[in-house]
Formats: structure tokens, C-alpha cells, sequence
């Protein structure tokens, strides 16, 4: 009976934190600094997905586009799609602190890494979000973004429909 319930108690927890991951993160380009996209993290399943919802200017300073009104193409990524809009993070799943097992997509290189996905310890508001290849990989670090300062078209984004678009 206690193992019954010590299994209970960790499936209620790491659903409770799989919900907290989710919401609006802010992307920062490793090359300039500037405020490069807006990720929307949401639960596809018993696993997580993110998808580019808005991106900005090139100087980081507006959102330009969103994924109701698109214009910029990820061109090396297979089937050319528009990049708001584009899921970027797939089967992203809850394993202890972290979420791990699912793959992560550069829309510039159109290459697909494996993914490490976890919440920075000293500042709730921070993600870590790690590509890799084997050991070799690169960490960004993402902020939650307040969804009262999105555009009006994403202010009522209603996650529930959102489908993850895999691409192969």
C-alpha cells in the first residue's frame, strides 16, 4: 500500500511540475544578445512541446510577426515552413528536475537535436534549454515572457487546439 501511494505522490508531482514549465518564454539570439522569438510551452499529451508563436525585428526591439500573421521562412528546414508557428521542441518528458528524451529543432540550420529542458534553481523565471549531440552541446537560457505584453492576436492563444507539427 505505501508503494502504491509513493508511486501516486511522484506521478502527481512531476505532473504538477510539467504544468509549471508551461507558458511564454522569451529567446535570446547567442550571436547579438537580442531578443530573437517567443516560445509557447504547452503539454501535447503526457509530454511537452514548444512552438515559435511570435518573433521579433532583427534589433530585438518589437515583435514583427506572429504565427497568425507569418512571414519569415525557415529554409533549411525540410518542406520550407514559415518559422512562427514552428514547433520547435517535441516529447519533452518529465524525468526527476529536468525534462528530457525529446528533440529540439534549430529553424536556422534545420538540424534536430536530442533536448535537455530544466528550470533555472536560482531564478524560477529562467529555463535552461540544452541541444545536444552525445555529450557535446549548447545551453540557451530563456525568460518567462508576460503574457500581458503579447501581441492582441496571441493574447487569447488557446493552447488545447495546438497540435505539435513534427518535421521530418
Amino acid at each position: 500500500m505505501k508503494i502504491k501511494a509513493l508511486a501516486l505522490l511522484f506521478a502527481l508531482s512531476t505532473a504538477v511540475f510539467a504544468v509549471e514549465l508551461e507558458g511564454f518564454y522569451k529567446t535570446i539570439d547567442d550571436k547579438t544578445g537580442n531578443a530573437k522569438s517567443i516560445v509557447r510551452i504547452y503539454k501535447c499529451g503526457d509530454a511537452i512541446c514548444g512552438r515559435i508563436v511570435a518573433l521579433y525585428d532583427e534589433n530585438g526591439a518589437k515583435i514583427e510577426e506572429t504565427l497568425n500573421a507569418p512571414s519569415r521562412v525557415a529554409e533549411k528546414v525540410s518542406g520550407s515552413p514559415k518559422m512562427a508557428g514552428l514547433d520547435i521542441i517535441w516529447n519533452m518528458k518529465a524525468d526527476k528536475d529536468e525534462f528530457s528524451g525529446g528533440k529540439i529543432l534549430d529553424p536556422k540550420s534545420g538540424s534536430v537535436y536530442t533536448c535537455v529542458i530544466w528550470q533555472d534553481k536560482k531564478d524560477a523565471k529562467k529555463l535552461n534549454v540544452r541541444g545536444k549531440i552525445g555529450p557535446i552541446g549548447r545551453t540557451q537560457v530563456w525568460s518567462v515572457f508576460d503574457a500581458a505584453n503579447l501581441p492582441d492576436d496571441l493574447k487569447n492563444l488557446d493552447v488545447s487546439k495546438l497540435t505539435p507539427k513534427i518535421l521530418k
